[in-house]
């Protein structure tokens, strides 16, 4: 996870200074105005009306995928707790979640693939669980071998997982440990994976995580064929502007079949597309993210 430095907060919090006196509503309308999305450069905005291939995406953009919408005040990320049905909720190192947040319909893995892929004890919920097992089946079909290193995370392992990097290794944690509250894995959507070509490549007979993931058969199918399972690459090198975090070719998010292969085909990635067709903030973001 990549920080804001200190001078890029300025701007931000010369508008925070200067509606200190404003009402809530004012205070939260310069936020969304100030930060939306927390990006050095806004890419072209999507034509409202840009389709791909028919059969993949029928419908102009602002239809395609409903969000969910709600009229309650915009509220501190770190007091938000996502509804069930929304597997869409941004998560960077700016938009965190509530300490307490634990989505309502985690199922353990073992349930859903067979052979040794994950730890019995992970947790997934359970219709991005039902698509992953057809996919790691569908990987083992072609021969691959790909294995789960880290699925669901609470906020509180979270902690331990990032404590554990900041001991070990100081000068790295912040690139490969995202902050507690500020992890995807805390949605119950994301799946972390491994290859067994990965210490190969790197050198390392104990690398797990690595850049070079993406070269393995494991990395390079997911890249081709995750969408069609409904699973997206939600941190791309190109999104770090957006989402403060580094590359990650290992870690996927279940987003659905359609916006995942959307997604694939268009070129955009996850948060840029949130923020194009739900502009504004999500949450209001701390201000001291490391």
């Amino acid at each position: 996870m990549m920080a804001r430095k200190a001078w890029q907060w300025l701007p931000l919090l010369a508008m925070i200074f200067l509606a200190a006196c404003q009402p809530q509503a004012a205070l939260t309308a310069t936020l969304t105005a100030t930060v939306s999305p927390l990006a050095t450069a806004t890419p072209t905005a999507i034509p409202p009306t840009l389709t791909v291939t028919p059969s993949l995406v029928p419908s102009p953009i602002p239809t395609l995928f409903p969000l969910p919408t709600s009229d309650a005040p915009v509220i501190p990320c770190d007091e938000r707790h996502p509804a069930d049905d929304d597997w869409l909720a941004v998560v960077t190192a700016a938009f965190g979640l509530a300490p307490d947040y634990v989505p309502g319909d985690l199922v353990r893995l073992d349930g859903y693939m067979s052979g040794y892929v994950a730890e019995p004890d992970m947790l997934l919920r359970r219709e991005a669980a039902e698509a992953l097992g057809k996919m790691v089946s569908a990987m083992k079909a072609e021969g691959l071998a790909p294995t789960v290193l880290s699925s669901y995370r609470s906020y509180f392992e979270q902690a331990v997982a990032r404590h554990k990097w900041e001991v070990e290794d100081p000068a790295n944690a912040s690139q490969v440990s995202a902050l507690p509250g500020h992890s995807e894995h805390q949605l119950g959507a994301v799946v972390d994976f491994g290859s067994p070509e990965l210490p190969g490549l790197t050198g390392d007979p104990a690398m797990r995580f690595s850049p070079l993931f993406a070269q393995t058969s494991e990395g390079l199918w997911l890249a081709a064929h995750a969408h069609e399972y409904g699973f997206t690459l939600t941190n791309p090198p190109e999104a770090q502007p957006w989402t403060g975090l580094t590359y990650e070719p290992w870690h996927y998010r279940y987003v659905g079949v359609d916006l995942a292969t959307y997604l694939h085909v268009s070129g955009y990635f996850l948060t840029e597309y949130l923020f194009q067709v739900r502009p504004g903030l999500p949450c209001l973001p701390a201000l001291n993210v490391p």
